[in-house]
């Protein structure tokens, strides 16, 4: 008779990690259609929403759900990286993909930063999602001897994030961490089609925001940096009003994904 082996501690992180990460892509996601829509104006940003709740009790109470959480799914795709679960092995290839998976943490790190200041109350975030804080820090980093090069490498590795969503996405890369075989083909069908939809979305915005911070370096200005909200108005301003509307359904998309990876995260390749 099979033994059924009990799982660790850690293996129950990215069940929490995925689900509030979805939370707040499928909130980003709804508060840029409501500003497409003219319903409020702007803040279609992690900094911007977290900073928007902070004024309620509740809203402390999902800050730190998403703080926590995030964190949470930070230790466990280090943990993937070192310890390879899914047998990625030490080849060219392999460490390749472990590489990746702690690439993949940069867009989480960033919210976890941000969840932080939040709580703590410092910086300058604008509720209507300018820019102004990423801004002044670029502006400092510039000031510095070596401040051009880091800004530029930091841009860089926020692109290569945005790629590696890309091809995750469109190469249905996370099917080895879904167990969804067991349920219907349709639901197996939605699952697939939020992914793709989503991890198109989310890399559409990264790649964006990490083209005008990489630029910031380049040009030496400070004022062309974006957050996330700026990079939907940009989709609007520079793309079509259309493109907006399927980059924002898009975020949305990959938030409710997120939810159904979290339910069904398969940790050990079992």
């Amino acid at each position: 008779m099979a033994v059924e082996r009990r799982k660790s501690f850690i293996h129950y992180l990215p069940v929490y990690g995925c689900i509030s990460t979805g939370l707040i892509y499928a909130a980003i996601g709804v508060i840029a259609l409501l500003s497409f829509f003219k319903v409020r104006d702007g803040g279609a940003d992690e900094s911007s929403m977290l900073a928007l709740i902070n004024d309620y009790t509740v809203g402390k109470i999902v800050i730190w759900i998403v703080l926590t959480g995030t964190l949470c799914y930070i230790i466990w795709r280090f943990y993937e990286a070192v310890k390879d679960p899914y047998c990625y092995g030490k080849k060219a290839s392999g460490i390749a993909k472990r590489i990746g998976i702690c690439l993949s943490t940069v867009a989480d790190i960033m919210i976890a930063n941000t969840a932080i200041r939040v709580l703590l109350g410092t910086g300058h975030i604008m509720l209507n999602g300018q820019p102004r804080e990423e801004q002044e820090k670029v502006a400092s980093l510039l000031r510095e001897p070596w401040g051009n090069e880091v800004i530029i490498v930091m841009g860089l590795l926020v692109v290569a994030t945005a790629v590696m969503q890309l091809v995750y996405g469109i190469t249905k890369g996370y099917k080895e961490r879904i167990d969804i075989d067991h349920f219907s083909r349709s639901v197996q069908v939605f699952t697939h089609g939020l992914a793709w939809t989503g991890y198109i979305a989310r890399g559409i915005i990264l790649g964006i925001v990490g083209f005008f911070l990489a630029k910031a370096g380049f040009i030496a200005d400070a004022k062309v940096v974006v957050n996330t909200d700026k990079a939907f108005d940009f989709i609007g301003d520079h793309v079509g009003h259309l493109y907006f509307i399927l980059v924002a359904l898009g975020t949305v998309c990959y938030g409710i994904f997120m939810f159904i990876l979290g339910v069904a995260y398969d940790t050990d390749k079992d």
